[in-house]
């Protein structure tokens, strides 16, 4: 969860940024996927069956295939001043 906990970190340091509505659903989208991520994979930890597993192993890998196409596999830094950035142009 390092993208939500970037964006924490940056709220108490600099307050809300300003984002146009596309990019605001585009970070809850972010924050969200890291939620059913981390607790997909607490799941997944939790059992003791290879095959129970492997079912959580690709709804994993599902989410982060949509997470990676979210953030482009770039730094939170870096997301969240592209938001910033088009929410300015728009």
């Amino acid at each position: 969860m390092r993208f939500t906990r970037y964006y924490s970190r940056f709220l108490q340091s600099q307050g809300v940024p300003h984002l146009d509505v596309m990019q605001h659903c585009r970070l809850m989208n972010i924050v969200s996927l890291e939620g059913r991520l981390a607790e997909l994979e607490a799941l997944r930890n939790e059992l003791k069956n290879s095959v129970d597993q492997y079912k959580y192993d690709v709804r994993i890998h599902r989410i982060q295939l949509k997470l990676k196409a979210l953030t482009l596999d770039r730094f939170p830094k870096d997301v969240i001043k592209d938001m910033v950035y088009k929410s300015e142009l728009g």
